[in-house]
């Protein structure tokens, strides 16, 4: 399951994955991501994936990091993405991200953590 939503009151774009996470079902939901994010003048978003099962392997990650821009994602998006206490492939996903250019993503186990970094 996939949620996106505009939180007018914090600016930012929120969502949601619930369930398996495979290449496809996160590219769908970095298309919304990125049309919501265009269409509110929005640079900030907010990833939970705290009840989502990671079953992209390391080659889906890399080839997806290298789309985000074709999907609507712009590299200056600073984006917090709030996992389980088990970060190991999503720290995978964070590189790959990294090394394609997009520097302002973190990972987090605790949402307040990253709403917080998100405003500042």
């Amino acid at each position: 399951m996939i949620e996106v939503k505009v939180v007018d009151g914090l600016k930012l774009v929120s969502g949601r994955i619930e369930g398996d996470l495979t290449k496809e079902i996160a590219r769908r939901y970095f298309e919304e991501v990125g049309k919501l994010a265009y269409q509110n003048g929005l640079n900030r978003v907010f990833t939970d994936l705290r009840e989502a099962n990671l079953k992209a392997d390391e080659h889906d990650m890399s080839e997806l990091s290298q789309e985000l821009a074709q999907l609507g994602l712009a590299s200056s998006y600073k984006r917090a993405v709030v996992v389980r206490e088990d970060v190991r492939g999503y720290k995978q996903w964070e590189n790959h991200c990294l090394s394609a250019g997009f520097k302002k993503m973190r990972l987090f186990v605790d949402d307040e953590a990253a709403l917080e970094w998100l405003a500042g």
